[in-house]
């Protein structure tokens, strides 16, 4: 065995070494942590862009009773973060009692250009026809208070576009400003050649949903005009990608990913490989494929078309997934309709882990909801699931933990009948456990062979 040293998630170091059985082994380099059998698998180094994708468990080492453990978790919930950060927070949380947000999800916008069949956010969209667009006051006062309490990362979400908002480009320098990592998840309708430049500045991790290949199947599942289209989506991505490329050079990636979603539906399963290969000639670090959730937008398969997706699925493992270009597929089954949250944890950490504060009753009134389940419950002021109210020109550090929002964070997960965040909650429960119970733990990104599953599930 070459045992490389390995730095931990929070800066530690450890040594760490494959033998020809695929069998990886925790040492360090002085011999004061006994040698302990990992099982298969392989630790994982580098930036957390860098190695996104890469690992599926954390290791946690409890130097007080020697002893390992195996958290189940992937870059994909901490994305464009950083792993350490979260788990400081984590750690200052066991040790205090308080636990702070390290990511803002800001909805800006309930206004969106595509009406897509699936969209979760249509029903109380159509509620109210004015007022969509979060105030240029409240968007900055929110993001300078999420600061204040220890967020890294704000990302522009929502139950509309946020490029829908007119704030949208001051926004994503005021982050950049604040010392904010940024990120924005989109449709791509109103992706513009004139917002790229302030993208790249800003080093804003993009991420557009495709959900077609052609111009056709797009119109048909976000029933939007033909200038909208799928074609002219991936252009605009093209360009931003060979604008960041002459900004950062080889290391663009790093610095800037781009990434790209494709819900998998009854009218586009035929384009997958497609939607894949059309991804990755634009530019597109990686690309996820994601199944439609919820009793209400449930759709069904044909035979023929789950296997039409399962030999899709691996014509893009085999001639498409590489190192720069990753792939992520569903581990659910294509009409799953979501998990029920006791049953994998009972702490919903993800609730005051990540920060949702959405377009309020009124566009100068901000409100933080549990998490995007609840999208829409500010908007539309059904204040039995919102957390708080950033009223009076108050900011997100005035309403976090007060009375009333423990009282719902309390609640959760017992109040939900499904969960959107599952995975999220099984990696900080588990790394919240294994703090608390060794305040020494230390974490590293583990890769664990996964046993192939059929690709429709």
């Amino acid at each position: 065995m070459i045992p490389p040293v390995s730095s931990g998630a929070d800066g530690s170091s450890r040594v760490f070494a494959v033998n020809r059985e695929g069998n990886a082994f925790l040492a360090d380099l002085d011999h004061t942590v006994p040698t302990v059998d990992l099982g298969p698998g392989r630790v994982i180094q580098g930036d957390d862009n860098e190695v996104f994708g890469l690992w599926n468990s954390l290791v946690a080492w409890l130097p007080a009773t020697r002893s390992v453990r195996l958290i189940a978790a992937h870059g994909g919930e901490i994305f464009p973060g950083r792993l350490a950060d979260h788990i400081a927070t984590v750690r200052v949380g066991v040790a205090r009692g308080r636990l702070t947000p390290v990511q803002l999800d800001l909805d800006i916008s309930m206004a969106c250009p595509s009406a897509c069949t699936f969209c979760f956010s249509a029903h109380y969209r159509v509620e109210r026809g004015s007022g969509r667009f979060m105030s240029w006051a409240a968007i900055e006062r929110t993001i300078r208070s999420a600061r204040s309490i220890g967020v890294k990362v704000v990302r522009f979400d929502g139950g509309g576009d946020p490029l829908a908002s007119p704030c949208f480009a001051d926004a994503v320098a005021l982050c950049a400003s604040e010392g904010l990592v940024s990120a924005v998840l989109t449709s791509g309708d109103l992706l513009r050649a004139e917002m790229l430049p302030g993208l790249v500045r800003a080093g804003t991790y993009v991420r557009v949903s495709l959900n077609s290949a052609t111009d056709e199947t797009r119109m048909l599942l976000h029933r939007t005009p033909r200038r909208f289209g799928v074609q002219r989506v991936l252009e605009v991505i093209r360009e931003l990608d060979d604008l960041r490329r002459l900004t950062y050079g080889p290391a663009a990636a790093k610095s800037m990913p781009i990434g790209g979603t494709s819900m998998i539906h009854p009218a586009n399963v035929a384009e997958t490989f497609a939607i894949a290969e059309a991804g990755k000639r634009a530019g597109l670090d990686h690309i996820s494929f994601r199944v439609i959730l919820g009793n209400k937008l449930k759709v069904t398969f044909s035979e023929d078309q789950e296997q039409q997706y399962r030999i899709q699925h691996a014509r893009i493992v085999d001639e498409l997934a590489d190192d720069g270009f990753r792939v992520f597929f569903p581990t659910r089954p294509l009409t799953d309709t979501g998990y029920v949250p006791r049953e994998y944890f009972s702490r919903c950490l993800s609730s005051t882990h990540r920060a949702l504060v959405e377009v309020g009753a009124d566009p100068s009134t901000p409100a933080l909801v549990p998490c995007g389940r609840y999208r829409g419950r500010g908007f539309n002021d059904a204040g039995d699931m919102v957390l708080g109210q950033l009223a009076d020109g108050r900011g997100l550090d005035s309403v976090w933990l007060s009375p009333s929002m423990s009282a719902v964070v309390a609640r959760l997960p017992d109040a939900c009948g499904d969960c959107i965040d599952r995975s999220a909650n099984v990696m900080l429960n588990g790394i919240h456990d294994a703090i608390a119970e060794d305040s020494g733990a230390e974490f590293f990104r583990f890769a664990r062979p996964t046993t192939p599953r059929p690709a429709s599930t």
